[in-house]
């Protein structure tokens, strides 16, 4: 299989790797559901009482009717596929590369797990003798993993390797020169966008609320979902903005509540630059990320950010406004060293 490069692959290459994406994220999730539709509709009318929709430990537990399993192939063998292959195209941009034909084998894996388990669990309930109880539910939910997984290889398989090339040099915005004994320092705040904030500040409240209502109502799995709360809010915290700082000494990164963070001294440092990075292209989303060619670093939005290339070590990206103001000035600094070294 052929590895292409999005700076030196002609365009039909990269259409090509487009195409192919759309063929198994949009295609194979439509005809699969498709098939699953027409399959549901014609079983349908042999199911007059409630079955089972869901199972726990003991067995089933929960019950309603047949239509329901028409509605779960529906949202995710087809709504799932959908959401991943729209956010991928308008995420990625130029930038294609693995995490762009991840999503696609993951959208035609979906829409086979849904037709698998949707079938299934009828299935076994259609076939079961009366009064002999509801099967249980592993050997289908086994089935429907393995599917999945199959087609998911299968789709990862015939869509090309498309390498992303990193962002492209940005020029500083002006010549920084700093004298001997003479000390400046920049310092900014890296944050993730307003409006992913918003969101991910709702989807907490919400969890907060569900929270408190299944412990005053005495709910099962109420402390659960405490749990998860927490743990939402602490990475929410230990995620969303970070304090940047470029001093003589080198380089610093740290969360707002302290941890992570991330200290470059700058005899580590061989050269910094501001480079222009696209978070899903590069590094397949946003946060503290780690990319295939070895970079790391903190990516909360697309645009300017500071490369910091490390001897011995993979070169370190964070996303920030200014960027070209800081990595001149850390450049200075490193050039400064190495001309008193």
């Amino acid at each position: 299989m052929n590895t292409l490069r999005t700076d030196t692959a002609p365009p039909p290459e990269v259409r090509r790797a487009r195409l192919l994406f759309l063929l198994v994220a949009v295609l194979v999730p439509v005809m699969v559901t498709t098939i699953g539709i027409i399959v549901l509709i014609g079983w349908l009318p042999s199911f007059t009482d409630p079955v089972a929709t869901h199972w726990g430990i003991g067995g089933a537990d929960g019950f309603g009717p047949a239509s329901t399993y028409l509605w779960l192939l529906v949202a995710v063998g087809l709504g799932i596929p959908l959401l991943l292959a729209i956010t991928t195209l308008v995420s990625v941009g130029a930038q294609w590369g693995g995490a762009a034909r991840l999503l696609g084998a993951l959208a035609a894996g979906m829409s086979a797990f849904a037709l698998a388990l949707s079938l299934g669990s009828l299935l076994i309930q259609r076939d079961a003798d009366p009064g002999s109880g509801i099967p249980g539910i592993g050997g289908v939910m086994g089935l429907s993993f393995a599917a999945l997984l199959g087609v998911g290889v299968l789709a990862w398989a015939v869509q090309p390797r498309v390498r992303t090339a990193p962002g492209r040099s940005l020029p500083p915005r002006h010549a920084v020169r700093v004298a001997a004994g003479e000390r400046v320092v920049w310092l900014a705040t890296a944050t993730m966008p307003r409006g992913a904030l918003i969101l991910l500040a709702i989807v907490l409240a919400g969890l907060i609320a569900l929270a408190a209502l299944m412990l005053s109502t005495g709910i099962a799995g109420g402390w659960v979902v405490v749990v998860v709360t927490v743990v939402v809010a602490v990475a929410l915290a230990a995620t969303a903005s970070y304090r940047i700082g470029v001093t003589p000494e080198g380089f610093t990164a740290r969360a707002l509540i302290g941890r992570p963070r991330m200290v470059i001294p700058l005899d580590e440092i061989e050269h910094a630059r501001a480079v222009d990075v696209s978070p899903f292209g590069e590094f397949g989303g946003w946060g503290w990320r780690v990319s295939v060619d070895g970079r790391s670093g903190i990516v909360t939005r697309r645009g300017p950010a500071i490369e910091i290339a490390r001897r011995g070590r993979g070169a370190f990206i964070v996303t920030v406004d200014g960027a070209e103001e800081a990595a001149a000035l850390l450049q200075a600094y490193v050039d400064r060293r190495r001309h008193a070294s």
